[in-house]
């Protein structure tokens, strides 16, 4: 199976994301997720980005990486 880049957002940008939000971590059992990847074109900016369940996000990352791999 060929890899695609890895991609990771800017400490700087999950920082603000979690000041605009009011938090002052991820809650447990949830992931900081870009709503469109990074490699479909997606930002890495407060727009992009919502929390999401860690079992969903890692169903989520899996369907997202077979359409990468199919490119």
């Amino acid at each position: 199976m060929k890899k695609g880049p890895k991609f990771q957002r800017k400490p700087e940008t999950i920082r603000r994301w979690l000041e605009v939000n009011k938090l002052k971590k991820i809650p447990k059992g949830y992931e900081l997720d870009h709503k469109i990847p990074l490699f479909q074109g997606g930002t890495d900016t407060l727009r992009n980005l919502h929390l999401i369940k860690t079992k969903r996000h890692k169903i989520k990352t899996a369907k997202e990486a077979r359409k990468r791999n199919k490119r």
